[in-house]
Formats: C-alpha cells, structure tokens, sequence
C-alpha cells in the first residue's frame, strides 16, 4: 500500500490546521469568550427538557424550525431567509461550497479570522488579500483585488478579528453596492458596537450576514451561528447543509437565548463598557499599544514579548507571534477581576 499521505489531497501538507490553544488552565482571554454564563431562567428551562422523556435519543430537526422562528421574530424577518449551522465555521464552510469552482478565489483583509481563507483552500479554492482598513479608501483596495482576481466572495468581519475595529458604514455600502460577486459580512462581534446590517438586507441580493451565539450570547459551547441573507441565497445554501447538523440542546438553548436578545444586550454593553475602562488602563502604558476596539478584545502590540508577562500571572492570551519586530497579542475582556490582573500585570512589567 502506497504512503497513507500520498493518498491525501495534493495541497494539504502545506496547509497548516486551525488549532486554538488547548484548556490547560489560568484566566483564560484567549478565545473571545463572554465571562457571563446562562441566565438563571435558561439554566432552569435547560433542567425541566432534560427531566422530560424522548428529548436525547431522537434526531433533532434539521430544518431548526423553532430556532429559526426566534430568529426571525428577533429581526422581523422571515424564517426563509434564516439558515443555521454549527458556529459561523460551518456556515463559511456552506457558503465557500456553494459559491467556488476549483481554483475560485475569495477575497479578504489581513489580517482577519483565518477561517475565511483556509475554507476556501479545503474547498479547492484560494485567497487572496489586501492589509485591513475601515474606510472608503480600504474598501476600494479590496474591491480592486477581487475584481482582479475574479473573487467569487468578499468576506468583511466587522468589528474584525484579531485587530477588533469595525469598518465605516460608508465603507461596507461601498462594498455592497460595488461587489461583482457575494459579499459575506460577518458579524460575530457586532453586538460589542450595537450595530447591524440584518435590516438592509434586502436591498443587496448578493449579500449574506452571519452571526453566532458564541460571542455576546455567552454560548460558544453550544456551536451554533445562523445566516440571513435573501430567500434564493438562503435555498442555495440550504443544498451544501448536512442533516441534522445542530444538536436538539444546541438548538433549543439557542432558540431560548434569542427569545431573551435584550439580555444579553445589555451583557453586550456590560462588556463593552468593561473593555473601554481597561483601554484606559492600557493607555498609560508606554511600552506597548492597544487597538482601538469595537469587539469583546483587545489587540496588544509591542516591540516586547507581551504573553509572557500575561502567563506568569495564570492569563493566558492568543499570542500571533512577531512580524517585522513587532508582537501582537489578542485578550479577551473578562471579568473586573480578571481585566484588574492584565493591567496590573501589564503595568507591574519593566521590559528589557
């Protein structure tokens, strides 16, 4: 028998796995998680579905009709133009195998989540890019690079992961109205900013949101994000979703968490508040530069090696390495207490 890796797809060993850090323990800032955890009035419903007979041991309902209800209730849509997957990863995943051929392109900022391009690579595509901006100038670049090399998706993040600014309205109707191809807004941290592009949706046919419950909803371990978009996008993505592809928990959690959305806005702001008062904190350290942020995060920058100091206080941060002499560091906002010990780390330090 042939090397079991000359059996896999040419390209592949070049590829390098999307590995977030493994649970080993401290505070941990280094996923974009909510420090909230349910409601008490979730965390009650949760107990009674599971005293209640039949509620594990059958498929759950792949069309997630009453998640996509609450959905559409929240955001005076229709059901039709909502469509669920596990987490927005699935949902890129749906979307790059409906819209690419082999050798497509899509077309992004860097940095942004890196979910966009390697999907589109397993998915026998590739990406191209052009260095992240937030206004009209940055939207023309990105335009400019997808039209030269046929881009079949733009993705806009926005607030964007890892640099956390959102990008002037100005500057995604520009993209929206200029984009020969489908323009996929991702908005897994707009709740941070208050802000949506759901309500204009129908005005651009070739534009597809997507959300998650994992950000502001405090739920990324549940795994479920959904896309609105119009009714034929909606159908055409509907073909490449597998059954039964959300736990019955996982949706009816869910579909109870939107039915209570003025929560976890009000979470959402929590959180935001909490980020702006440790921005303050950060500012008055000279040796190292926060991001201005509209997300759940901050993006650290240093010519200094900032996740150390952060691991020997137990933080654990998303470390993104060093480029042309400068590191960068993503922490996650957590709670007043956790958000205390990175500025007292941070500003205990004396670099060398």
């Amino acid at each position: 028998m042939k090397d079991i890796e000359n059996l896999a797809r040419r390209g592949l060993a070049d590829m390098e796995p999307y590995l977030p850090s493994p649970p080993d323990g401290g505070i941990k800032l280094d996923a974009n998680e909510s420090p909230w955890n349910l409601p008490s009035s979730i965390r009650l419903k949760l107990i009674q579905w599971l005293d209640d007979a039949e509620n594990l041991n059958r498929y759950p309902d792949t069309g997630n009709t009453a998640l996509r209800g609450s959905i559409a209730r929240h955001w005076e849509i229709s059901p039709s133009n909502v469509t669920c997957g596990v987490g927005s990863d699935q949902l890129i995943d749906m979307i790059c195998r409906v819209f690419l051929e082999p050798g497509d392109c899509v077309a992004a900022f860097r940095p942004t989540f890196g979910m966009y391009a390697a999907t589109a690579e397993l998915n026998h595509g590739r990406a191209v890019s052009v260095p992240v901006g937030y206004d009209t100038r940055a939207a023309q670049e990105l335009l400019r690079a997808a039209g030269e090399n046929g881009a079949k998706i733009i993705f806009l993040c926005s607030p964007n992961n890892p640099t956390g600014r959102a990008m002037s309205d100005d500057a995604i109707f520009h993209v929206l109205e200029n984009a020969e191809c489908v323009v996929v807004l991702d908005e897994a941290y707009a709740d941070f900013k208050g802000t949506s592009f759901v309500g204009r949706i129908a005005e651009y046919p070739n534009a597809i949101v997507i959300r998650t419950f994992s950000k502001a909803y405090g739920l990324a371990g549940i795994r479920v994000g959904y896309a609105i978009a119009s009714q034929a996008v909606i159908r055409l993505i509907n073909k490449a979703k597998p059954p039964f592809n959300i736990p019955a928990i996982s949706q009816l959690l869910a579909e109870w968490a939107m039915d209570e959305a003025d929560e976890f806005a009000s979470r959402a702001k929590s959180i935001a508040a909490a980020r702006d008062r440790l921005m303050e904190t950060l500012a008055a350290i000279d040796w190292l530069d926060a991001e201005p942020s509209d997300a759940n995060f901050v993006l650290l920058t240093s010519r200094f090696d900032i996740a150390p100091l952060l691991a020997s206080g137990g933080v654990r941060a998303r470390d993104f390495g060093v480029r042309d002499g400068i590191r960068r560091v993503r922490v996650t906002v957590g709670t007043d207490e956790e958000n205390k010990k990175v500025g007292d780390l941070l500003c205990a330090a004396r670099p060398k």
